[in-house]
């Protein structure tokens, strides 16, 4: 069987257009990429309720510039929370999908979101999560319904890209019971983990909540020609792992009612060089705190 390979020179951030990835690109398209209406809508990367709890973290009122981003194209506190590059992708869904049809989703993940934060303490220790200590009863259809939320997600961003959405992936948006070529999980950062506790330790009394965002996103190409991509969107240390690979057929979480949640970065020397590095670290902040001014 033929083996993926990443593709050499894209810059790996979500939004950049790297000449690397030309030679998969469809032609400029002003479509909605799920229903092929007109695109009139940009759908946030960073689901602005998250952004606005986010922005309320440290005074309690909703204020963007206390919003820091950084990421392949940018680095600063941000100026808006509702519009612009750096919170949307780019123009790519119509209205009714981008809002009506996929109004579900959005709830899937609220509820998703709330639980992390409410659990925050003591997730890191969980290897599996029961789905219905999330949804209830209705396990199923949200679980699903989150899945699709990060569907969307990865959608906009092959569009975005000017890169083919899959088929079977919309056909999931669609109501579809499965969608073998991509598989959805869910995995527990050690770092973040550690860097969680140490912050409840120094008195943030949110710890790591309120670092969300886009990890850098791999393409793939076989045979000259696309073949896979990851898309990968973090809560503090929960990592929501999308990736698509052409004919595979992977079951994914919402098909069992339980999950494991496997950690990375969980390594014993991984573990050893981030101690030290995060010692280091607070030896220079306490050195820069005790130097006269």
């Amino acid at each position: 069987m033929a083996k993926d390979s990443p593709v050499e020179g894209w810059r790996r951030g979500p939004m950049s257009l790297s000449p690397a990835l030309d030679p998969y690109r469809l032609p400029p398209s002003e479509r909605c990429w799920w229903c092929d209406d007109k695109a009139t809508t940009e759908e946030h990367r960073f689901k602005l309720s998250t952004l606005r709890r986010v922005a309320r973290a440290d005074t309690g009122q909703e204020d963007p510039r206390t919003v820091f981003k950084k990421s392949d194209d940018w680095e600063g506190l941000l100026r808006s929370i509702r519009k612009g590059a750096q919170v949307r992708w780019r123009k790519n869904m119509c209205a009714k999908c981008n809002n009506q049809r996929s109004q579900p989703f959005d709830l899937a993940y609220d509820t998703m979101e709330a639980f992390i934060v409410t659990h925050a303490d003591d997730m890191m220790k969980w290897s599996r999560l029961s789905w219905a200590d999330v949804y209830g009863a209705q396990w199923q259809q949200g679980a699903a319904d989150l899945a699709r939320y990060f569907g969307k997600q990865l959608g906009c961003m092959l569009a975005t890209q000017r890169l083919p959405v899959p088929a079977e992936l919309i056909g999931f948006l669609n109501g579809a019971k499965r969608c073998p070529p991509i598989a959805f999980m869910i995995l527990r950062n050690w770092r973040a983990g550690d860097m969680h506790r140490t912050m409840l330790r120094d008195g943030f009394d949110d710890g790591i909540t309120n670092f969300v965002g886009l990890l850098p996103a791999t393409a793939y190409s076989r045979e000259e020609r696309f073949s896979a991509v990851d898309y990968v969107y973090h809560i503090g240390y929960v990592w929501f792992c999308v990736n698509w690979t052409e004919e595979t057929d992977r079951s994914s979480w919402w098909e069992h009612d339980t999950i494991d949640m496997p950690m990375v970065n969980g390594e014993l020397l991984s573990r050893l060089n981030w101690r030290i590095l995060s010692v280091r670290e607070r030896l220079r902040r306490a050195r820069r705190r005790d130097q006269p001014t």
